[in-house]
């Protein structure tokens, strides 16, 4: 996976136990979709005409997330369809120069016509930027 959005765990996101709260998961996944929206599709996206909706979360826990954790998230698409794609994730971990995956996710997002409050076909513009990072064909 080649985007990587470092997440900065705050003392909120924690539960009881010291544990990242699972609820955080899914605001940590849009933290790295944001990240990869703006760094692949950047301009190409007018917020307010266009964008995305999520159809599908999907978490797959391995071991616990701790506030003291220096944690980021992997991100790719793999998986592209007229009006929607995938998004694969890895919440890796680093410590003493090691990764550890802790989580592993997918969301399916539906591209979306804001103002006709309806799906709309994969802009060519994105399509063309994610596989030209992707190097998908």
């Amino acid at each position: 996976m080649k985007h990587q959005a470092n997440i900065q765990i705050r003392f909120a996101d924690t539960d009881m136990l010291g544990h990242v709260n699972n609820a955080n998961y899914l605001t940590f996944m849009e933290l790295a979709r944001i990240s990869y929206f703006n760094e692949v599709i950047s301009d190409a996206v007018d917020w307010n005409k266009e964008g995305v909706i999520l159809a599908k979360a999907t978490i797959d826990y391995r071991r616990p997330i701790y506030l003291v954790d220096d944690l980021s998230v992997k991100i790719c698409i793999d998986h592209i369809s007229s009006k929607s794609f995938n998004f694969s994730y890895q919440f890796v971990v680093t410590k003493n120069g090691e990764e550890q995956i802790c989580c592993e996710g997918s969301t399916i997002m539906v591209c979306f016509d804001y103002q006709e409050n309806k799906s709309i076909v994969m802009p060519d513009k994105w399509k063309e930027r994610i596989k030209a990072y992707e190097g998908m064909k």
